[in-house]
């Protein structure tokens, strides 16, 4: 029979060589095809070191919600030349009308204090906001000025948002959400490291460009 002090020192010894193994793991560089995809045609290198990042995201995703606490964490921490944007996705129906609420909201002033609130009713209250009228029920609860609002949604300026964020979502090849996109070049996979990988894309595009 083994000693208990020699047992004890190889359980230590596992425990150890397991937490290199998964420090290593994650401090791996992402790989193309597992942690993101190339979008093609590429953009043309842009120069200095601003960088966008958007995120495509769809209300009534379990996958967006479950995201969100951690992406805002994360936003509140990025550097000053990094430009990140929520852009909600037009997958036509319900998807296209939450979109458009979103950049009224955003038009408004008003986007970013109910972003939290909007999944909650949709995820955790079991609200459908299915339709304009159920959207305004839940607007109206929230404070917000529903003329205002209405004139938002029948305005110049969300319908050309909600355009580009149609435009944009053929052009990086967005087909489903959460989906990171890093510089118009990197479309990143919703993995656990998903953020982890963004801020790598990040520092890769920049270094790319010197």
């Amino acid at each position: 029979m083994k000693a208990p002090m020699e047992c004890s020192m190889k359980k230590l010894l596992v425990l150890f060589l397991l937490c290199l193994f998964s420090a290593g793991l994650l401090a791996a560089d992402p790989k193309e095809g597992t942690d993101y995809d190339l979008i093609s045609p590429a953009p043309p290198k842009g120069s200095g070191n601003e960088v966008e990042v958007l995120e495509f995201f769809m209300y009534t995703c379990p996958h967006c919600k479950n995201l969100d606490p951690k992406l805002q964490e994360w936003a509140k921490k990025l550097p000053e030349n990094v430009k990140f944007h929520h852009m909600p996705a037009m997958f036509g129906g319900s998807a296209n009308l939450h979109a458009k609420t979103y950049f009224a909201l955003e038009v408004m002033g008003e986007a970013k204090r109910l972003h939290k609130p909007f999944f909650k009713a949709i995820h955790e209250q079991k609200r459908r906001l299915r339709n304009q009228k159920d959207i305004e029920k839940f607007l109206a609860e929230n404070d917000v000025d529903l003329d205002k609002f209405r004139a938002a949604m029948k305005s110049f300026t969300v319908q050309t948002k909600a355009n580009r964020a149609a435009a944009l979502m053929r052009r990086y090849g967005i087909r489903s959400v959460p989906s990171m996109v890093v510089d118009g070049r990197y479309r990143i996979k919703n993995t656990p490291t998903v953020l982890e990988t963004t801020d790598m894309l990040i520092e890769k595009t920049i270094a790319d460009r010197k």
